[in-house]
């Protein structure tokens, strides 16, 4: 049975980027939206839920039987600070082994450099889900590099926490390239073999006259 994955991306509209104005609920929206569709390529169950209160989700992700909650947020402090942040129950449990997972798989790729793992219980999605929670901080937008680089990089992120998913479950990450190409199945259809190509043509135009593409081909057989 698939591995259940429930994303809650922030919907603070009010939080403004420092650069491309968006907001902070657009852009998780955005990057949630990307790694519904890595985790669902890896072969998990996704459940995505945006603009709903917390308790709510929570409720519905314990209904749902989650085996790992992933709120996604972007971070802000003074404008001058920027790195990759990750909050989990403990340092202990499920959640931080997972956490480190996605920290590993995360905090390289982002260009600030304050980046760090750390046990916060007092948040309310960490502290009340049942499931395992990774809360992820990707980058702090009120630094106008930083900003810029989480809105132009929505995909990158999404597969960077994707490959910490698939690490922390041993599932094997697939790529977008790795992806088989789509396939058309085409089937041929042959009307008759003459010796006399007065007859062949005359079989030409009647299959036309029907409304079908056709041709003539010709091949060469030895005489018995």
């Amino acid at each position: 049975m698939a591995k259940k994955i429930f994303l809650s991306p922030s919907d603070q509209t009010s939080n403004r980027y420092a650069y491309g104005n968006t907001s902070e609920a657009i852009q998780c929206g955005k990057i949630a939206v990307a790694l519904e569709e890595s985790l669902t390529r890896c072969g998990f169950a996704v459940r995505l839920v945006h603009y709903q209160d917390m308790a709510t989700k929570c409720a519905n992700a314990d209904a749902w039987g989650a085996d790992l909650y992933i709120p996604i947020h972007t971070n802000a402090c003074n404008g001058k600070v920027s790195g990759t942040r990750i909050y989990t129950y403990d340092n202990t449990g499920e959640g931080r082994k997972a956490g480190l997972c996605v920290y590993r798989n995360l905090a390289p790729l982002t260009p600030g450099t304050s980046d760090n793992i750390s046990a916060d219980a007092s948040l309310y999605e960490i502290r009340k889900p049942a499931a395992p929670t990774v809360y992820c901080e990707c980058e702090f937008h009120d630094v106008p590099e930083t900003a810029r680089w989480i809105v132009t990089h929505t995909k990158t992120i999404a597969e960077a926490i994707c490959r910490g998913v698939c690490e922390y479950f041993g599932i094997p990450y697939k790529s977008p390239n790795d992806e088989a190409p789509k396939t058309e199945t085409l089937y041929h259809v042959q009307v008759g073999a003459f010796r006399d190509r007065k007859n062949a043509e005359k079989m030409l135009e009647s299959v036309k006259s029907h409304g079908f593409k056709a041709f003539i081909k010709e091949e060469k057989h030895e005489s018995n």
